[in-house]
């Protein structure tokens, strides 16, 4: 399949996505009360209904929004990782990169009031950053990137340590213990607008810097001599991929908590249905994964109703699967 059709597919599913988002949940809306909702109306009969409009406005839309934009971070951050370990398995979650950045945000909870809220992505960053440079450091002290035993092995030890001293945390906020529990299993619920408007300049940042990493990690597929011997900046290159893949990862915590297997599914599927370059490969992981994360969260909403579940709880269930299938299926073919 051609470069542009895969994007523009994956364009077409994302809209259909956030148009599922909106229609469904304990209220149901048809498309063109979406539109007439979403849209100013030019005459009376165009016009939606008060509810209709409250509710895909300013609950519904925000919703999907937030989910998309976690979904896209969480993809985009493991294709990079991917890419940069060249392991399949090395995705936020399982490097526990994720759990750092829930930790470094639930710590901000420490802070002053007046500097909690600003100092909640960069607490978050730090953390994510921190966990993403002790798999580094064990997987060169392994010999290699490529060492799935050992970035499990830390990935779990890191994620183990970091969700543990975020457990203690979130016990001494007793006040807020059942809605940071819930934020921390991962969950949109009760978010909407101001979240939005306080993540979005970070994830843009951070999505703009995951476009960036294409040729380096493109040139480290062939080894790190072969990419210096053609011009790579290898300290910079790591920097890069690093510090995107770890922003990314703390501003998808940040918006929707902890989300695991966002980003060892989507992009993995990707590279094998479709190609391994990283400039196709990246964008097309944001905008399938943004499909994935919007779908799942409805599956959260529509499951139980009139409640829902976190939808943390929705990508571990289909995750955990896929996850050791991939496991098993590492013993037999190597990484491409």
């Amino acid at each position: 399949m051609k470069d542009g059709l895969v994007l523009g597919l994956a364009v077409l599913v994302l809209l259909a996505a956030l148009t599922l988002g909106m229609a469904f949940g304990t209220e149901a809306f048809s498309s063109t009360e979406i539109v007439a909702a979403l849209l100013p109306a030019t005459t009376p009969e165009q016009q939606s209904t008060p509810f209709a409009t409250t509710i895909i406005r300013e609950i519904r839309l925000p919703r999907v929004l937030l989910a998309g934009l976690c979904g896209g971070l969480l993809a985009g951050a493991g294709a990079v990782f991917q890419g940069f370990f060249r392991n399949p398995l090395a995705d936020s979650g399982i490097m526990g990169v994720s759990s750092g950045a829930a930790l470094g945000a639930v710590s901000s909870a420490l802070l002053p009031a007046t500097l909690a809220s600003l100092g909640t992505p960069a607490l978050a960053f730090a953390g994510a950053l921190a966990a993403a440079l002790l798999v580094l450091a064990a997987a060169r002290l392994h010999g290699r990137y490529g060492g799935t035993t050992i970035i499990i092995l830390t990935g779990t030890a890191a994620s183990a340590f970091f969700s543990a001293l975020t457990s203690l945390l979130v016990l001494m906020k007793d006040r807020e213990l059942y809605k940071m529990f819930v934020w921390i299993l991962g969950s949109f619920n009760g978010r909407g607008w101001q979240e939005l408007h306080f993540i979005l300049p970070v994830a843009l940042a951070a999505l703009a810097l995951l476009c960036l990493c294409p040729r380096g990690l493109d040139l480290l597929g062939g080894g790190e001599a072969a990419a210096q011997s053609l011009g790579l900046n290898l300290a910079a290159t790591k920097a890069l991929t690093l510090g995107a893949g770890s922003l990314a990862a703390a501003a998808a915590v940040c918006t929707g908590g902890t989300i695991g297997f966002v980003g060892l599914i989507v992009p993995h599927l990707l590279r094998k249905l479709h190609s391994p370059r990283h400039a196709i490969l990246i964008p097309a992981s944001i905008l399938w994964g943004a499909s994935f994360l919007i779908l799942c969260d409805l599956l959260a909403r529509i499951l139980i109703p009139p409640a829902e579940i976190p939808v943390g709880l929705v990508t571990s269930l289909a995750g955990a699967p896929f996850f050791v299938t991939l496991l098993l299926a590492g013993r037999r073919e190597p990484y491409g």
